[in-house]
């Protein structure tokens, strides 16, 4: 004896299945019955990793292949225990690769992993704020997390020279006159150094760019 609700169960839930790979009986006949078919991706993007090749044996649970969506690239840090309490989603971070550590990626943190590995540590998920397309999946990268930030008056690194043990800047006075400033500097961090300087002198108009040569004709002059 049969249970036919038992046999039209089991071909509704084939049927279905079929559909997921791009197959529907309904379509099927002895004259378009093909030896292959094409599966379509569930997204749109590249393929990174293949793990089969023609002729082999898959069950359900293997993965054939590894598919790479461009538009949603993002970073993922490994990060020990230690650190691990520093960090906080919406985090600020600065990402570079070792070939061009020049080039800043600014990011932020996005997911934090709760699974400690062999290693103890975790691997800590971030968005680009503008994503690079000449970033390739799988390349290393490191990162400098922001974990702790203040106000400060700042310039960039090139704008303060030393002269006799001193720090100087320079503030333009408009007509090509410049007055020599000495500062006090604090925490230099990706090309940029904090100065100590009065709260009314940071509204001057500073000289970013070749302030050594000014220092070096300001020299001359003198010694002239």
């Amino acid at each position: 004896m049969y249970d036919y609700t038992s046999i039209e169960i089991l071909v509704k839930s084939f049927s279905e299945k079929l559909k997921l790979i791009g197959i529907n009986p309904a379509n099927r006949n002895v004259n378009n019955i093909s030896k292959s078919i094409s599966i379509a991706s569930p997204i749109n993007g590249f393929v990174s990793k293949v793990n089969v090749n023609i002729g082999k044996y898959v069950t359900p649970a293997d993965v054939l292949f590894e598919i790479v969506n461009p538009a949603d690239i993002h970073l993922v840090l490994t990060v020990f225990e230690k650190d691990v309490n520093k960090l906080f989603i919406g985090q600020k971070l600065i990402a570079y690769t070792n070939s061009n550590p020049e080039k800043k990626y600014p990011c932020e943190i996005i997911l934090i992993g709760k699974d400690f590995s062999d290693d103890k540590s975790v691997e800590v998920h971030c968005h680009f704020a503008n994503y690079d397309k000449t970033l390739i999946p799988g390349m290393f990268m490191n990162a400098e997390i922001e974990v702790k930030s203040s106000d400060a008056i700042v310039l960039p690194s090139d704008a303060i020279v030393s002269f006799e043990n001193k720090q100087y800047v320079f503030i333009a006075k408009g007509n090509n006159q410049f007055e020599m400033i000495e500062i006090k500097i604090g925490n230099t961090e990706n090309g940029f150094t904090e100065i100590m300087i009065d709260a009314n002198l940071a509204k001057e108009i500073f000289v970013f760019k070749g302030a050594y040569s000014l220092l070096m004709k300001m020299k001359n002059t003198a010694d002239e």
